[in-house]
């Protein structure tokens, strides 16, 4: 069994298109390391987070990623175990989700096409789904997000 985690959090740091490339590259080393898997997601300064890997292992960088000042109410979705992850072979899949008419934020980082093909396969799973709405704009899910006023304290 392996353990899934998905999270949505605010930005309250404001990343570049450097500081995201080295983010992704920092969260590939460690997750290959540690058996962690997953895909980060990234529309208008929110995020959404798939971790699947060793239960330990998932929850000790859940914790970590809960106390980073860069983000602000991280929300836990799903806590499940599973017997294989939704995403195998993906140490971190990476996709943005530009608004309507709007430019990519992160040029020159490539979107995993291979991982959106396992999430539209996996029509049935809640997960997926969720992560599907993201995507298309749908509503963060567990409540508004209150970074604006806490990005308003911090600047």
């Amino acid at each position: 069994m392996i353990r899934q985690l998905l999270y949505r959090s605010g930005q309250l740091h404001e990343f570049t298109g450097p500081d995201m490339a080295r983010l992704l590259l920092q969260a590939r080393t460690f997750n290959a390391r540690h058996g962690i898997g997953g895909m980060l997601l990234w529309q208008d300064g929110l995020f959404m987070q798939l971790l699947e890997g060793p239960a330990a292992a998932v929850d000790a960088l859940y914790a970590r990623i809960a106390s980073d000042p860069r983000h602000c109410e991280v929300r836990l979705m799903v806590r499940a175990e599973r017997t294989a992850p939704l995403l195998p072979g993906s140490h971190m899949a990476w996709c943005e989700a530009p608004l309507d008419g709007e430019a990519l934020e992160f040029e020159g980082l490539e979107t995993d096409s291979q991982a959106l093909a396992l999430l539209e396969s996996a029509r049935s799973d809640r997960v997926a789904a969720a992560m599907r709405d993201f995507l298309h704009g749908a509503p963060v899910p567990i409540g508004g997000l209150g970074c604006a006023r806490v990005m308003e304290r911090v600047l």
